[in-house]
């Protein structure tokens, strides 16, 4: 017997019928007899955005949120069916917790099908530029699920061709190094980059674009420090992609697919498993009909994505983010204490309990320009474009423009750039990567956790003891074993 990781559900061939926002399943298709036409081929790419819903709803929130000091939970002692969550929130989590192995399942069940269309892709007889764009949001997609299985769990199993057989999936499952996955990522990025659209009309709306993937390419660069190829890409996005900053900071939130936007995922309110839950899990436990209209459910359904004390103490006196972003309104009936939760994700009335249709955006252009202006202070300081990429952040929240003159160095121009971007882009799962990214994560957290038990009695002594920058890797991936 030899024990080696494998990916046992991410790695079964997924053939589906799908248009781009309704998904509905081809109970009749075949991987065989599927791939034959132009439409058929864009249903299939359709489904290799798909486990993207349930990422986002389902795991990369309490990755990306939960995980830093911007949000926490609710406790609920009549309920701890929820306690996994709690752990991640409080580094306390191990190798079997649930979350870590469907957020990988999902990521791989994407990889598969983009691998799967890569390859009928090299037999289709359709035009070529379809072909071409076809083939470009696959490698999105592929780059994307990869970009944030890294970044989760660092070292992950590289698979970049279909996969046929049991025999093949044994000999692809072993782990490879986070460097070699980063070449894999850059090199689908750029090919994205090459043969996507600038942008998409009507029905094909929230498609992947040149500019989505130029803006995730830049972020890799960030993260691996390099600042002049991510400042090479970023200083194009606005113009090409004819990307505007919204006069108001809610519309982000309150309308889909904005001129701000680059990249969101699609969700349908209605029947279908397509709509999102955010408005709803986010919402206090005890909160009724409050922020939804609909009571919600017993049990841990809500209370989740609390924003901390620590954050909402993080913006500025006039800031208008804060009200667009946080709501106070609620108080436990119980503590007589205020809960905050997150408004952005909150737009009722809605027509069905747990079911919004609510898109959630992945990157927008106040993104783009304060990742420039990063950039361009890392390359050399001071430097007025950073300034003003800065400002334009922060004149439209309300706030005043800051100058040479109250910042003084390239230290307090990080600093601001990074406390802009944390109550900018707060509950849009940047926050933990930001602080791994910038070498923060560590001193961050630790004096949070410090703000946080001397607030919460409930706290476990065990909390925060580590400081752990990647997730444990899912306990049943190695564990499979089989017999050659």
């Amino acid at each position: 017997m030899k024990k080696i990781t494998i990916l046992l559900l991410s790695l079964a061939l997924v053939a589906c019928k799908d248009s781009f926002l309704e998904l509905t399943p081809d109970t009749n298709g075949s991987v065989d007899n599927f791939y034959q036409t132009k439409e058929q081929f864009i249903q299939a790419v359709n489904a290799a955005y798909s486990p993207l819903q349930g990422i986002q709803t389902g795991s990369l929130w309490l990755f990306a949120e939960m995980r830093s000091d911007n949000t926490s939970y609710q406790q609920n002692t009549s309920d701890r069916s929820g306690t996994i969550r709690e752990e991640l929130d409080e580094f306390r989590e191990n190798d079997q917790n649930a979350n870590f192995q469907s957020f990988f399942s999902a990521s791989y069940l994407g990889i598969s099908r983009c691998n799967l269309l890569l390859t009928k892709l090299s037999s289709a007889t359709f035009d070529q530029a379809t072909r071409d764009r076809l083939e470009g949001e696959a490698r999105f997609l592929r780059a994307f699920y990869y970009f944030n299985l890294t970044r989760v769990f660092g070292d992950v199993p590289l698979i970049l061709k279909e996969v046929n057989s049991p025999e093949d999936a044994f000999a692809t499952a072993p782990r490879v190094l986070e460097t070699e996955v980063y070449k894999a990522i850059i090199d689908d990025f750029k090919v994205a980059i090459a043969k996507l659209p600038a942008s998409f009309l009507g029905a094909d709306l929230g498609r992947a674009t040149s500019g989505a993937a130029k803006t995730l390419l830049a972020k890799v660069y960030l993260t691996q420090k390099n600042y002049t190829a991510a400042n090479d890409l970023l200083k194009t996005i606005e113009t090409e992609g004819a990307y505007q900053l919204n006069a108001n900071y809610a519309d982000n939130f309150k309308k889909k697919n904005t001129a701000e936007s680059i990249f969101e995922i699609q969700y349908v309110e209605g029947p279908g498993g397509k709509s999102s839950n955010f408005a709803y899990s986010f919402a206090p436990y005890n909160s009724g009909t409050i922020v939804t209209g609909f009571a919600l459910a017993s049990g841990a359904a809500a209370g989740w994505n609390i924003p901390t004390q620590d954050l909402m103490d993080a913006y500025e006196v006039g800031d208008k983010r804060f009200t667009a972003s946080i709501n106070t309104a609620f108080t436990d009936p119980t503590s007589k204490k205020v809960v905050p939760y997150i408004q952005k994700y909150a737009n009722p009335p809605y027509l069905e309990r747990f079911n919004t249709g609510d898109n959630f955006i992945v990157t927008r252009l106040a993104d783009v320009l304060l990742m420039q202006a990063e950039a361009l202070n890392e390359i050399s300081f001071p430097n007025q474009t950073a300034f003003d990429l800065l400002n334009r952040i922060r004149l439209r929240a309300g706030l005043s423009a800051k100058t040479q003159t109250n910042i003084t160095s390239q230290s307090a121009m990080r600093a601001a750039i990074q406390q802009e971007r944390r109550v900018e882009l707060a509950f849009e799962n940047h926050r933990w990567f930001d602080l791994v990214r910038t070498g923060d994560a560590v001193a961050v957290m630790t004096a949070h956790a410090i703000k946080e038990k001397a607030l919460k009695s409930y706290i476990l002594p065990s909390s925060f003891a580590t400081i752990a920058l990647k997730f444990p890797y899912p306990y049943r991936e190695t564990q499979i074993t089989t017999t050659k």
